[in-house]
């Protein structure tokens, strides 16, 4: 799986607009390492994480479950294949 790469602010040579595209390139990465990450197994990150974050699992199975993080830990709902 390839990741997201980070996105960096375009130089500008206003100092408050600077200070505005960096906050914003700021969240946009923040929301890029919420939602991109490496295929993972449920015992590689079990804790790692903030509440919103949100994951795609491979169980010892083989099957799928895609996950999100709460204030009390990951909660999960289970992902069937799609007939072609």
């Amino acid at each position: 799986m390839s990741s997201i790469s980070k996105k960096k602010p375009p130089a500008v040579q206003d100092p408050s607009a600077s200070r505005a595209l960096k906050q914003v390139y700021d969240d946009i990465n923040e929301i890029i390492d919420a939602v991109n990450s490496s295929q993972v197994t449920a015992e590689d990150k079990a804790f790692t994480g903030k509440t919103g974050d949100i994951r795609l699992i491979r169980l010892g199975n083989g099957s799928y479950e895609i996950q999100g993080r709460t204030q009390e830990g990951w909660v999960a709902t289970a992902m069937n294949f799609k007939e072609k």
